[in-house]
């Protein structure tokens, strides 16, 4: 009997991230584990990020900008939706926040012309269907350590924009840079953040952010909805399709909405 070699699985899914960013690929593949899906990612250069996986401190502003200019993620995507993807995801969550809801669908419209009829949906447009679907209120998002105070306030102007109840933005996140992330440590920071803000939701935002091991820990014990990042693009790229509604132990969002 031929073993699977993962040529026909039910849902593949395509991944666009930083140069050095192994956390959308890692998180998207955990979710999908034992439901026929695959995952394929095309990188694009992010100067604020360094081999290793490292990052700065707090990540320059230009530099997020760049990664949507057409002449580096048009061709990127025209080259990814080459080949036979269900959808594509945008890991990126900083440059929602930049250019903000207008620019963002600007962005996903061009795309459009170029992704070959494969679909596309970014963090933000994904964070903000799931906070509507499952009708969140009291939203407190964890920006990343590297983003800086103005780029939260980019985040909290994104959000208001489209109507959510976000009532902080901050980059609470764990520090040290991605690689010192861990499941316990961001449980620590998400419990934090609450009994600060008393969220009834949090929004981890930052793909890069490890984070989805630690969401069903955090929404038992804290009675929360906790919404990543990566969580809600793998959600959004899985509209439509049959695995949506059997994924477990990712949180409230697979279970509800």
């Amino acid at each position: 009997m031929w073993k699977s070699d993962g040529w026909d699985a039910k849902f593949k899914l395509g991944l666009v991230t930083p140069h050095a960013d192994i956390g959308p690929e890692a998180e998207a593949q955990a979710i999908l584990a034992g439901h026929s899906a695959t995952v394929h990612g095309a990188r694009v250069d992010f100067s604020p990020m360094h081999p290793g996986g490292h990052i700065d401190d707090k990540i320059a502003h230009d530099p997020v900008l760049q990664f949507i200019q057409p002449e580096v993620i048009d061709q990127t995507v025209a080259s990814l939706s080459s080949a036979p993807l269900d959808a594509i995801g945008l890991a990126f969550t900083s440059s929602s926040f930049k250019v903000g809801a207008a620019g963002e669908n600007e962005l996903l419209a061009r795309l459009a012309h170029i992704s070959h009829g494969v679909r596309l949906a970014t963090t933000g447009t994904a964070a903000v269907a799931a906070s509507q679907a499952l009708q969140l209120e009291r939203i407190a998002v964890m920006a990343p350590s590297w983003f800086d105070d103005e780029l939260c306030e980019a985040g909290t102007a994104y959000f208001a924009d489209q109507g959510l109840d976000v009532i902080s933005v901050t980059p609470c996140g764990p520090e040290g840079g991605p690689q010192a992330i861990t499941p316990a440590k961001m449980a620590g920071a998400i419990r934090g953040l609450v009994e600060r803000t008393r969220a009834r939701a949090v929004f981890v935002a930052g793909n890069g952010q490890r984070a989805v091991g630690a969401i069903n820990q955090a929404e038992r014990k804290l009675g929360v909805t906790v919404l990543t990042a990566n969580q809600v693009l793998v959600w959004s790229c899985l509209q439509g399709s049959v695995i949506r509604g059997r994924i477990a132990g990712y949180g409230r969002l697979f279970a509800s909405a």
